[in-house]
This record gives C-alpha cells, structure tokens and sequence, in this order.
C-alpha cells in the first residue's frame, strides 16, 4: 500500500476518462446541445455567448487556481509537520 504522500501526489493523474466513462458522455452531449444552439443563433447571439464563455473560464480558472493554492498549503503543512517528528499526521 503507497503512503499518503504517494497517493496525494498520483491523485490527478490517476484519474482517466475511459470512451465509456459518464465523463465522456456527458462531455459528448454537452457538444452536441451546443452546436444545436449555435446553429440557430445570430452572430450577435453567437457573440455574447462566447462573451459568456470566457468570463465562466475566467471564474473556473479562478476557482482551480483556489484549489491548487489549499491543496499546495495543505501539503506543504503535512510536510512541516512530518519533518518536524509528528508520525500520527499519516
């Protein structure tokens, strides 16, 4: 069995989206609703809702970065605590 660290670390990479997967279907159908939408819009249309989009990756890449920020502090601080001697933190 790895330890905490190794599994923390392997985490994100560990995760794959198989052709099948729930993931990939949702994905799939997202695309295909979008091009539905697309395909009937106006340019202005098209326009403030691709306006829309970037201000929605705007706020997601704002949210990972917060997530990236805790999860690199939160590991920084079982480092500290291990290197200073504290065995129970795993």
């Amino acid at each position: 069995m790895e330890n905490i660290l190794e599994m923390l670390y392997d985490l994100p990479r560990g995760k794959t989206h198989g052709p099948d997967s729930p993931f990939v279907r949702a994905a799939r159908i997202k695309c295909e609703n979008l091009d539905l939408l697309t395909a009937s819009m106006t340019d202005e249309q098209k326009k403030l809702l691709d306006a829309y989009f970037e201000a929605d990756r705007k706020i997601e890449d704002m949210i990972n970065f917060d997530r990236f920020r805790f999860a690199f502090h939160f590991g920084a601080q079982i480092m500290a605590e291990l290197i200073e001697g504290k065995r129970d933190v795993l």
